[in-house]
């Protein structure tokens, strides 16, 4: 079920989307690409399927096919010296050593948290025997997923040839990343100590210290920065109760800050021009239907849902439109919680929701509306009757006088 899921939600995500209803200023980053996760919706994108280097944004997959690759956790690894080869002097690092002992989940942890170059090798020798037998998984994982713009050489992310994505490509693996518990708790997790005592700390919350910003409302991130993809950005975030994911991809160095920059950017844009409605709440009344022989004259559907969703200010009621198909007329013997229709719940003219209609009452059968129904046909029959009568009689005098 859940790959179906995957594929309506990666054939979604390849339609164009050729003009933002939201204009977000100044950003920095030269791909970018905002989506409403609750909603399966792109709020804005910038260049989000171009091609380009990728940086530390590798590690996402490179956690999560670690990941489906482990069958326990707590299972130890020694950190030998072909894991920790052909690191550059200035890549991210955990600070594993040569002879350290940790868990799988410490490896997992410390390749995400403070992107380490060391943690992703140690992952990758540790359970396929090279590197390279690594990153034929990866890529596999990449064809499974429908990334069609996205091909892995290495599991840091590197710069090297053949390793590359796009904004969009990265949104589709992230999203389907944290459908898996393990990933979405590591790529929430701000810091973490491993069994051996090294303490990680959260690349954003250093950013965060530096600016002075309020990145409260961030769940979970992936920070990265080589000389071609610039600085990089993948966040889950909180944003009026709307879960947002944001990935931004090649903003420059010049300040070593401007992907979290451009974060907040986002973050103000949206407060300023979206808000979180209720546009219809449980309880509501849908429509209201006729009844047949029932004491009530009419019954209700109500909504048994909440349709919250996020929409750009200003919220106008005037654009919510319901439509009902269905049963016209509800029999007295209809019992309370039949569905007999189905309601259609628009918003400027966008299909929201489809849900049941249900019966909201509980129908008591009157015996007046039902005589008073039907009273025609008692007259007819009354007058059959005393005709028949009657002829019956004319016939039987007219034997007698005979």
């Amino acid at each position: 079920m859940k790959k179906i899921v995957y594929i309506i939600l990666s054939t979604i995500l390849m339609i164009p989307f050729g003009i933002n209803a939201l204009e977000i200023e100044g950003l920095e980053s030269k791909h970018v690409i905002v989506y409403n996760l609750d909603e399966s919706k792109i709020i804005y994108e910038e260049k989000s399927e171009e091609i380009t280097s990728i940086a530390s944004l590798t590690k996402i997959m490179t956690t999560l096919v670690a990941i489906e690759s482990i069958d326990d956790l707590d299972e130890k690894v020694t950190i030998t010296e072909s894991m920790l080869n052909g690191i550059p002097y200035d890549a991210s690092v955990a600070g594993l050593q040569v002879g350290d002992v940790l868990t799988y989940k410490d490896l997992l942890y410390s390749s995400m948290i403070p992107s380490g170059a060391d943690a992703t090798q140690a992952l990758a020798i540790s359970l396929t025997g090279s590197i390279s037998n690594f990153v034929e998984k990866m890529n596999a994982k990449a064809r499974e997923l429908k990334l069609e713009n996205t091909s892995f050489a290495n599991t840091t992310g590197l710069d090297t040839s053949g390793h590359y994505s796009t904004a969009k490509d990265i949104l589709s693996l992230l999203n389907h990343a944290l459908e898996n518990k393990t990933f979405k708790e590591i790529f929430e997790t701000k810091s973490y100590t491993t069994t051996n005592g090294i303490i990680l700390k959260s690349t954003l919350d250093y950013y965060n210290k530096t600016l002075n910003y309020d990145l409260s409302f961030v769940k979970g991130s992936k920070t990265g920065y080589t000389g071609k993809a610039g600085l990089c950005l993948a966040t889950l975030s909180n944003i009026d109760n709307t879960n947002i994911i944001t990935i931004t991809i090649n903003a420059s160095y010049e300040d070593r800050n401007k992907n979290v920059k451009d974060l907040n950017r986002i973050y103000k844009s949206l407060k300023s021009n979206y808000i979180k409605v209720n546009i219809i709440e449980e309880g509501d009344i849908l429509t209201t239907l006729e009844t047949k022989f029932a004491k009530e004259l009419n019954t209700l559907i109500r909504s048994d849902v909440n349709i919250t969703r996020y929409i750009e200010k200003p919220y106008n009621e005037d654009k919510v439109k319901i439509e009902y198909a269905g049963e016209q007329v509800i029999s007295s013997t209809t019992k309370k919680g039949t569905e007999v229709g189905t309601i259609k719940v628009y918003y400027d003219e966008e299909l929201l929701e489809e849900i049941p209609a249900v019966i909201s009452d509980t129908l008591h059968f009157s015996v007046f509306n039902y005589l008073k129904e039907n009273i025609i046909y008692y007259v007819l029959l009354i007058l059959i009757v005393l005709g028949t009568i009657h002829t019956l009689r004319k016939t039987k005098r007219a034997k007698n006088f005979n």
